[in-house]
């Protein structure tokens, strides 16, 4: 259920921010507080002006129809659920490090 909610939430903040559509080339510090900030510029924005919202366009893919990746072509497998799993557990790491390096500056 949580995940529906999350998922529509990123929904409607892609539908007004493209920079959440096109990967941005910015450091892992950056990219990591970008969601927050852009949820608070839309609760600002919808709270001065309640009907905004209607006027945002459906985002442009930007390669529609493309897939990447070897889970879009099929039922993933255990080997490739397997490698998933340890990419989320590496990048999570990676993350917890930078931010416990960040709050010890």
């Amino acid at each position: 259920m949580a995940q529906n909610v999350i998922e529509r939430i990123f929904g409607v903040l892609k539908r007004r921010f493209r920079i959440l559509i096109v990967p941005p080339e910015l450091d892992m510090h950056w990219q990591a507080r970008l969601p927050a900030a852009l949820a608070a510029i839309h609760n600002f924005i919808r709270d001065r002006d309640p009907m905004d919202i209607e006027d945002i366009m459906d985002p442009v893919d930007p390669e529609p129809g493309a897939q990447a990746g070897e889970l879009a072509q099929g039922v993933p497998r255990a080997a490739e659920k397997d490698r998933k799993n340890q990419r989320r557990d590496r990048i999570a790491k990676e993350m917890w490090d930078q931010y416990v390096a960040y709050c010890e500056m």
